[in-house]
């Protein structure tokens, strides 16, 4: 795949979202009374596991020219 900014982001947006919603998702896991389908935080799960390792093979080389 391609370094570029845009890939990197394009996989890094999902994966901060994805990140966020099991975290917000792990009170539910744990209430017995919960609505939340069992199969939800799995795929979460594998959204932010796919989107962490192609943010990592994406990322832009960030190294900066020396200023004159």
């Amino acid at each position: 795949m391609k370094r570029s900014v845009g890939w990197f982001l394009g996989s890094f947006i999902p994966m901060v979202v994805s990140g966020a919603a099991l975290i917000l998702l792990v009170p539910s896991l744990t209430d017995p009374d919960s609505m939340l389908q069992p199969w939800i935080p799995s795929v979460l799960g594998a959204v932010f596991a796919a989107s962490a390792f192609v943010a990592l093979k994406v990322r832009p080389d960030w190294k900066r020219s020396p200023s004159t």
